[in-house]
């Protein structure tokens, strides 16, 4: 072979080298970024997944006060719940806030309720607090079980 083709040979080798480690090195780099959009993903849900727990454990520090009461409270924990993925409609005494939630679906709330009139805004709010009445112990142990569930 001459020397000639083997020049070429070889100039052709290290481009493709210089190639495959342009290559390598790029597809590292990229792979770094996409690990950190990954960790930043995980740390923002993360962060937001507290702040919903947080917000729970919030919410059963008030229930029961004249800030807030149990329908809204078991209505806004279960939302909670649901945004987490934790399905505690099983559980003896955190049932509860299910159960609750459940049997006050049918009531308006928001705009609907201020548009309903006062007869009808009286009969539901004595449903609510026939509701409330009928499971104060249950709600009171769920809401002890909660504050003490581990998510």
């Amino acid at each position: 072979m001459s020397t000639t083709a083997i020049l070429i040979l070889l100039l052709s080798s290290v481009a493709v080298m210089a190639v495959s480690v342009w290559f390598i090195v790029r597809q590292l780099k990229q792979n770094k970024v996409r690990e950190e959009r990954i960790k930043a993903g995980e740390a923002r849900f993360h962060e937001e997944r507290q702040k919903r727990i947080d917000s729970i454990q919030v919410l059963l520090k008030v229930v029961g006060t004249d800030e807030l009461g149990w329908i809204e409270a078991s209505i806004r924990i279960k939302h909670l719940l649901d945004q987490l993925s934790v399905d505690l409609s099983d559980h003896e005494d955190i049932s509860a806030f299910y159960i609750l939630t459940e049997k006050t679906l049918h009531i308006p709330t928001h705009e609907q309720w201020s548009e309903l009139p006062k007869p009808a805004r009286i009969k539901f709010r004595l449903e609510m607090d026939r509701y409330e009445t009928e499971h104060v112990e249950h709600l009171k142990r769920a809401q002890s079980a909660l504050l003490a569930h581990r998510f």
